[in-house]
């Protein structure tokens, strides 16, 4: 594991110790190591817990509009948990919240102003003055700059990727996803995942050519899948986000009836 942003490390672990998590921005350029940080972050809040229960991830890039935050949002807010006597509450994150229009913005603040006693949250962005000054009021803002490695200013997926890259043929590709990737594991699992297939290199092409080569999957399923993620993929603008989705469903919900799914 590298070793950088350790002075950011040290302050969100200070924030840990004194059991005052505020709401965090955490804003800077691509591949700085943003989400690295907020997912170590959480893994610390919640140690053993169950964090399904705990914490929403919502990717605000993929037209998540003033329905999704009054409706969906406002709904986990609501919800109960266990807070361990008040230690523990709930998180919301919110990928690349700058997306959001002004109207969506607007119902964000007010959310985070009503479910501030028992809700936190974390808002990950490239560039946060594209957010409504009401909202960077609220937050304590974290500038991640792109990290120094070997004396040089890297970009960590280009790093990765240089570091990491799996062979380009389309039989390695299927090899390294019947090998690394597991069934039947949580979503975190399957976020995580899909962040490592994006920088190594995958794209949802990989994974369509993986389930096309499965020989203990039946033809006709096999056609119904390839046909709808063929069908969806051109309404992401986050590839990231499709390549999720497609593990999600190949590997943690295969047996889903895809007429009951809506990404919209």
């Amino acid at each position: 594991m590298l070793s950088i942003h350790q002075d950011i490390y040290h302050k969100l672990d200070y924030f840990i110790k004194i059991r005052k998590i505020p709401n965090i921005i955490f804003y800077g350029p691509h591949g700085s190591g943003k989400k690295t940080l907020m997912n170590d972050f959480l893994k610390n809040i919640y140690n053993n817990l169950d964090v399904e229960k705990y914490i929403m991830k919502i990717n605000c890039g993929h037209g998540k509009g003033i329905k999704f935050i009054r409706e969906e949002l406002k709904f986990f807010g609501k919800s109960n948990i266990n807070n361990q006597q008040g230690d523990i509450f709930k998180s919301i994150i919110l990928l690349n919240a700058d997306k959001l229009t002004c109207d969506a913005q607007s119902a964000l603040r007010r959310c985070i102003e009503t479910y501030s006693h028992n809700t936190r949250f974390f808002i990950i962005v490239e560039d946060k003055n594209k957010l409504l000054k009401p909202i960077l009021s609220r937050f304590c803002e974290i500038y991640i700059a792109l990290p120094i490695i070997d004396s040089k200013q890297v970009q960590l997926y280009e790093y990765h990727l240089n570091k990491e890259l799996v062979n380009n043929s389309k039989i390695e590709k299927y090899e390294w996803i019947k090998n690394n990737i597991e069934k039947d594991r949580n979503i975190q699992y399957y976020l995580a995942m899909s962040d490592s297939l994006y920088e190594k290199g995958f794209h949802i092409f990989d994974l369509l050519n993986y389930f096309e080569r499965e020989t203990d999957i039946n033809e006709l399923t096999k056609y119904t899948y390839l046909s709808y993620f063929d069908k969806i993929r051109i309404e992401f603008r986050d590839e990231r986000m499709i390549i999720f989705i497609v593990i999600y469903y190949l590997f943690m919900r295969p047996n889903v009836n895809l007429e009951n799914v809506s990404f919209m």
